[in-house]
C-alpha cells in the first residue's frame, strides 16, 4: 500500500495538471503495453501502435516522456498499477486526454491473448473493449489487430469536432482538412448533458445531447477551422468544449447514434436494413379431433429455408417481409388413416411495420420491438376427404413484439411472439367448412452472435400452432411446428 501512494503522489508532485474538456475524446494517449515475457514482445507492439496512432486522423496523441519514465521506474507491478483508476485519472488528467488507451499481453506457446480497452479521463468510464486469442506471437500482426479495434473506436466517438475558441457569433474548431473539411461545411453545435452506461456490459454506449445550433465554416486550415453560427436553437450560447458535427464532406458514421433534435434525425440514419437467410429443420404435425376426442394425428420431418428482411425508415421505425418455404412427409402417429404417408408443403408469409424502442442507442443495450400486418400460413397436402386431410391456409391481422437483451459482448438473447387476430381458415376440399375460431401463435426464442461488423450469426427455436375450431359438431383440427432456425443476418 505504501508503495502504491508513494507511487500516486510521484506522479501528482512531479506535474501540474491543468483543467481541459473531459469530453474530448479525439484527444488520447496509450498506457505502456504490458506482456507475460517481461516486455519481450510490448515494447514492439507499442512502438507499431504509437505510429499508427501518431499517423491517424482521428487522435490527437498525447504523449509524455516524464510519465512514462515514472511508469517504467514499476515494471515489476505495473499492470497492477495501469488497471488502477486513480493511477489513470492522474496520467490522464497530465496529458490531457479524454481517450486513454490500455492494452495487456498474455503469451503461451505460439498464441498471444490480446486484451484493449479505452478508459475515460475518470478512470473508470469504459468507452471500448476488445479480446482476442491470436494464433501468433509477431507483435506486428499483434499491432494490426489493436489498430483496426481503435478504427472500430474512432467511429463510435459521437462528434467530429470540438469548439475551442468563441469569439461572439464565432467560433474555432480542432479539426480542418485533417478530415476532409472545407469552407461552407455545415455545422451542428450540440452539449454533451449525460452519459448512458450498458446494464451489463458497463460500457459507456451512447450519448445524451442537446443541440445547441448550426452554423458553416468560413475558414479551414490543415488541423483547425473557423466557423459563424447561423441560428441557435435555445437560450443557451455555445462554448468551449462544446461538439460540433459536420454534414457533406465529412460523412457521418453509420454506427453513430447522435440525439441532436427531432429535425435533423435524417443526417443520423445511415443503413438500410438487414437480411437474413435461414436453413430449417424440425418437426411438424397436424391432428383432427371431433367431440374432444377421437384424435387422430399425422406428423413427421420438415425441411426447408426461411428469408427475413427489414427496410429502416429511421432508426425507430421499420417494416419487414418473413418468407418461409418447407417439405416434408407425414405418417401416422395416432388413429387410423386410408393412406400411409402423406407429402406436406408449408409457406409462411408476413409482411410487418413496427417501431423499435432504443432505450440506450440503436448498436447497444436492449431493443423492443412492436410491430402490426399481415400473415398467411398454407399447409399444403395430399387430400384425402375421407381422412379428413386437404389443403388448409390461416391469415389474418398480425400483432407481434420482440425483445433483445445483450448478454455479453457481442452475444445478445431474443424473444418474440406474435399472433394472428381475427384469423380465418380456408380449405381446399370442404370437408369442415368454415371455421368459428382459429387461435394461431408463434413464439421464437435464440441468440445472436456479432460475427463481424454488418454480420451476425443467429440461432433460435420457433413454435407455431394454428388451430381451427368448429361447432356443431364440435371438431377441431391442429397444425403445429417446431423449428430449428440457423443462419446468418447481414446489415446493408
Amino acid at each position: 500500500m505504501r508503495t502504491f501512494k508513494t507511487f500516486i503522489i510521484t506522479l501528482i508532485c512531479t506535474f501540474s495538471i491543468k483543467a481541459y474538456s473531459e469530453l474530448d475524446l479525439r484527444r488520447c494517449m496509450l498506457l505502456p503495453i504490458t506482456d507475460s515475457v517481461g516486455g519481450g514482445i510490448s515494447f514492439k507492439v507499442f512502438e507499431e501502435v504509437e505510429k499508427y496512432i501518431k499517423t491517424s486522423d482521428w487522435c490527437y496523441y498525447k504523449s509524455n516522456s516524464e510519465i512514462l519514465n515514472i511508469l517504467g521506474n514499476y515494471k515489476k507491478n505495473l499492470n497492477t498499477y495501469l488497471k488502477n483508476k486513480n493511477v489513470v485519472k492522474v496520467v490522464a488528467e497530465k496529458v490531457q486526454a479524454g481517450s486513454v488507451i490500455r492494452i495487456d499481453l498474455k503469451t503461451e506457446l505460439k498464441t498471444t491473448r490480446v486484451d484493449l480497452e479505452v478508459i475515460g479521463k475518470n478512470g473508470s468510464d469504459l468507452y471500448f473493449k476488445e479480446t482476442t486469442a491470436l494464433n501468433s506471437n509477431d507483435p506486428y500482426v499483434i499491432a494490426r489487430t489493436i489498430s483496426n479495434w481503435l478504427d472500430v473506436y474512432e467511429k463510435s466517438i459521437p462528434y467530429d469536432a470540438v469548439i475551442t475558441g468563441v469569439l461572439g457569433h464565432q467560433f474555432t474548431i480542432d479539426s480542418g482538412r485533417n478530415i476532409g473539411m472545407s469552407v461552407g461545411d455545415e455545422l451542428i453545435i450540440v452539449r454533451p448533458k449525460r452519459k448512458k452506461k450498458h446494464p451489463l456490459l458497463k460500457e459507456i454506449v451512447d450519448w445524451e445531447t442537446e443541440k445547441i445550433g448550426g452554423g458553416k465554416t468560413i475558414n479551414v486550415n490543415v488541423s483547425q477551422s473557423q466557423g459563424k453560427i447561423e441560428q441557435y436553437d435555445s437560450k443557451k450560447k455555445i462554448q468551449l468544449g462544446d461538439w460540433v458535427l459536420v454534414r457533406k464532406i465529412k460523412k457521418i458514421n453509420a454506427d453513430q447514434d447522435y440525439k441532436i433534435g427531432k429535425d435533423d434525425d435524417k443526417y443520423k440514419f445511415g443503413k438500410l436494413g438487414e437480411i437474413g437467410f435461414y436453413p430449417l429443420i424440425g418437426s411438424g404435425s397436424e391432428s383432427l379431433t371431433t367431440n374432444n376426442s377421437n384424435l387422430e394425428k399425422i406428423g413427421g420431418l420438415m425441411y426447408g429455408a426461411a428469408i427475413q428482411g427489414e427496410l429502416w425508415a429511421t432508426r425507430k421505425y421499420w417494416v419487414g417481409l418473413d418468407i418461409y418455404k418447407q417439405f416434408g412427409s407425414y405418417k401416422t402417429k395416432e388413429g387410423s388413416f386410408s393412406v400411409e404417408k402423406f407429402s406436406l408443403s408449408r409457406d409462411v408469409l408476413k409482411i410487418k411495420a413496427g417501431y423499435r424502442f432504443l432505450p440506450l442507442g440503436f448498436f447497444y443495450g436492449p431493443r423492443v420491438d412492436g410491430y402490426i400486418g399481415y400473415a398467411s400460413y398454407g399447409y399444403g397436402i395430399d387430400s384425402v376427404a375421407t381422412d379428413g386431410v386437404t389443403d388448409s391456409s390461416f391469415k389474418g391481422l398480425l400483432l407481434g413484439a420482440k425483445g433483445s437483451m445483450p448478454i455479453i459482448n457481442r452475444l445478445r438473447l431474443f424473444l418474440r411472439l406474435d399472433f394472428m387476430l381475427g384469423s380465418t381458415y380456408k380449405e381446399e376440399v370442404a370437408i369442415y367448412g368454415e371455421d368459428d375460431s382459429s387461435p394461431n401463435f408463434n413464439l421464437e426464442f435464440g441468440g445472436e452472435y456479432q460475427y463481424a461488423p454488418g454480420i451476425d450469426f443467429i440461432s433460435s427455436i420457433e413454435f407455431t400452432s394454428n388451430k381451427a375450431k368448429f361447432e356443431s359438431p364440435t371438431r377441431a383440427a391442429a397444425f403445429k411446428n417446431t423449428d430449428l432456425k440457423i443462419g446468418v443476418k447481414y446489415t446493408y
